[in-house]
């Protein structure tokens, strides 16, 4: 978790850590989906050691002294039972609380094509009829048509805006190389974001490597990468949801 990430919820000072919906359970404490396999519980376990660590952001930008060891109880509780495969189906009976699954939309129906409209028949025109030879025709006179007015002169448009006045957004689709590539072109290195955010550079490069398996879960992610896009000049809320939506598992 980072300091200042938008869209993420802070742990609860006293009375523990509390998922999306209001309620405290073991899967909002390690911040998994009641559907994740082992190997996400071992992962999400190793990242809320680290996260509620002596070094850690949360240590002194969230808790309070004595309220980060009860953290660490609370994540070391929830891991004991959601890896034991019979105390966890113990633990989710208990919760009285269906499962929901993402469910995939149906395909849209592909659009009729286009019946254009029936061709509609002019009637013929007749030929011009020749006046008689003995009547007089009146012939009209041209009339001398000015030379237009020049055309006015082009207005070159406006200049692009200064660089470095804000946040920008990143004029290809959110990747882990477009995102090196962009921190490269402006010169900052992974360091330099790590000691900005207090977020490890082992993640960040995990992020540009595109190392799904090994980021935590989305409620942190995102604050993530709110702290990778402020650190280079991006725009972080565009960032971050360009991003997410090429994580498998979101």
């Amino acid at each position: 978790m980072v300091s200042g990430g938008e869209g993420m919820e802070a742990p609860g000072r006293s009375s523990g850590i509390k998922g999306m919906d209001g309620r405290r359970n073991y899967y909002d404490v390690l911040g998994i989906e009641r559907t994740a396999t082992l190997p996400q519980v071992e992962r999400a376990y190793r990242f809320c050691l680290e996260m509620y660590g002596d070094n850690a952001l949360a240590t002194y930008s969230l808790l309070q002294p004595g309220e980060q060891q009860e953290a660490r109880e609370h994540v070391r509780e929830a891991y004991e039972v959601l890896r034991d495969p019979a105390r966890r189906r113990a633990y989710d009976l208990s919760l009285a609380q269906p499962v929901f699954r993402r469910e995939i939309p149906p395909p849209s129906p592909a659009p009729l094509a286009a019946v254009p409209p029936p061709p509609v028949a002019f009637p013929a025109l007749e030929p011009p009829v020749s006046p008689p030879a003995n009547v007089n025709v009146h012939v009209p006179v041209p009339v001398p048509v000015p030379d237009p007015l020049p055309a006015p002169p082009a207005v070159p448009p406006p200049p692009p805006p200064p660089t470095g006045s804000g946040p920008v957004a990143l004029g290809e689709p959110v990747s882990g190389a477009a995102l090196r590539r962009f921190r490269e072109g402006k010169g900052v290195s992974l360091d330099e974001i790590a000691h900005k955010s207090k977020i490890s550079v082992r993640f960040l490069r995990y992020i540009e490597d595109e190392r799904f398996d090994m980021l935590p879960a989305a409620v942190y992610l995102r604050g993530f990468l709110h702290e990778y896009a402020r650190g280079v000049g991006l725009e972080p809320k565009g960032t971050a949801e360009g991003y997410l939506q090429r994580v498998p598992s979101l």
